[in-house]
């Protein structure tokens, strides 16, 4: 099926993302007709440039070795690792935050399915990054950063792109940072980052860079535009692009990373379609952060009570989590019929609003206030979802 299987919001660069969180949900991993597209640049097939593909590791810190690794090798000479990770896409749920806010956002109007959770294949890029030299005691590796490019095309606002992390997350024995090429047991596929891209498990996704080049360790974060005028959640008070510049909130606004804790409705469902006066929903729905889920609530009195949901899915410590309950949902008969002018036959349909929240195993809580940002990034509102009963 292709992309033609997504909504298209940009052709070019290709920007897409599939229409139906209901069709989304159904997969614990997602396939790749239903992976969403995010491109600051044209999408370069470099098939017939494999054989002599290359990624440079160069950069400031003392005793480490400039390297020029050729994939094909690179893939021989290293273990392969396979990690299941959500890809996220900062601006998901941006239209969510334009309508609850009421104030228009910058960018893309995604909704809530720039999210893929796929296996992933590869090499740690731990075990690269120590054949090129890097300590592996923490104090050393403290205040540097990695910063990953792609030379392959030029992109919307630079003429590459890059990101950065922190080294010492790169370099964390627990995590599962790698440069990939595989996606869900596959080569990966140009519009994914073929043949090599960057996966970093529990970051936002323009921290993932597709057709990675170069790795240099430096002092300092990527001075890629994506890096330092893109991809920060801004103060409320910043209130355009002109105001960020002359007061210098991007200098003063530190740069996203780390997934916050977000959920989403996907889907209500009425069980009781016989009962006037009672209805029982089914709902169902996504979560993630970065670390494992530990809990979803849901609401349909406004936030007054909350009830735990069943995660019916998760695996490993970066996947999404799926997630299925049933609420129980009094319905006002007499308020119908008195709406109705007496007549109980033909009786109007209420409107039922159910609410979600997240809470994930390192004790955070999804941040249920619906805070605005110029660039409409790393919203995470309450997940809402409405059925007419």
């Amino acid at each position: 099926m292709g992309k033609t299987s997504l909504r298209v919001l940009g052709q070019t660069p290709l920007n897409a993302e599939p229409p139906c969180l209901v069709e989304l949900t159904k997969h614990t991993i997602t396939p790749l007709h239903l992976a969403y597209a995010r491109n600051h640049s044209v999408i370069k097939d470099l098939a017939s440039g494999f054989d002599s593909y290359t990624v440079k590791i160069d950069g400031e810190m003392e005793g480490m070795e400039e390297q020029v690794l050729n994939v094909k090798d690179m893939i021989a000479s290293f273990p392969r690792t396979v990690v299941v990770a959500a890809l996220i896409c900062a601006g998901n749920r941006r239209a969510k935050m334009q309508e609850k806010t009421g104030k228009e956002v910058r960018g893309i109007k995604w909704s809530e399915g720039t999210i893929a959770n796929a296996r992933w294949g590869g090499v740690l890029l731990r075990d690269i990054l120590i054949s090129a030299g890097i300590p592996e005691q923490e104090d050393a590796q403290k205040g540097f950063h990695v910063c990953f490019a792609s030379n392959v095309a030029p992109c919307q606002d630079d003429t590459s792109y890059g990101g950065s992390i922190p080294l010492e997350e790169v370099m964390a024995k627990d995590g599962a940072a790698m440069l990939a090429y595989e996606m869900n047991d596959a080569p990966l596929t140009p519009d994914h980052g073929f043949p090599l891209r960057v996966v970093v498990p529990g970051y936002f996704g323009m921290r993932w860079v597709k057709w990675v080049d170069r790795i240099t360790i430096s002092r300092n974060e990527s001075p890629n535009f994506y890096q330092q005028r893109d991809y920060k959640m801004l103060p409320e008070c910043v209130s355009s692009p002109e105001k960020a510049i002359q007061e210098n909130w991007w200098g003063r606004t530190p740069s996203m990373q780390r997934l916050n804790c977000n959920s989403v409705v996907a889907h209500i469902q009425c069980l009781t379609l016989a009962c006037p006066d009672q209805k029982t929903l089914k709902v169902t729905g996504y979560a993630y952060s970065h670390c494992p889920i530990s809990r979803v609530e849901i609401s349909a009195d406004d936030g007054e009570t909350w009830h735990e949901v069943r995660i019916t899915y998760q695996e490993g410590s970066w996947s999404w989590s799926l997630w299925e309950g049933e609420l129980v949902v009094d319905i006002d008969v007499d308020a119908l019929e008195w709406a109705s002018h007496g007549q109980r036959n033909g009786l109007p349909k209420t409107k039922i609003t159910v609410m979600s929240r997240a809470f994930d195993q390192s004790g955070s809580a999804q941040d249920t206030e619906c805070r605005w940002n110029l660039r409409g990034v790393g919203f995470c509102g309450v997940g809402v979802g409405t059925i007419e009963v």
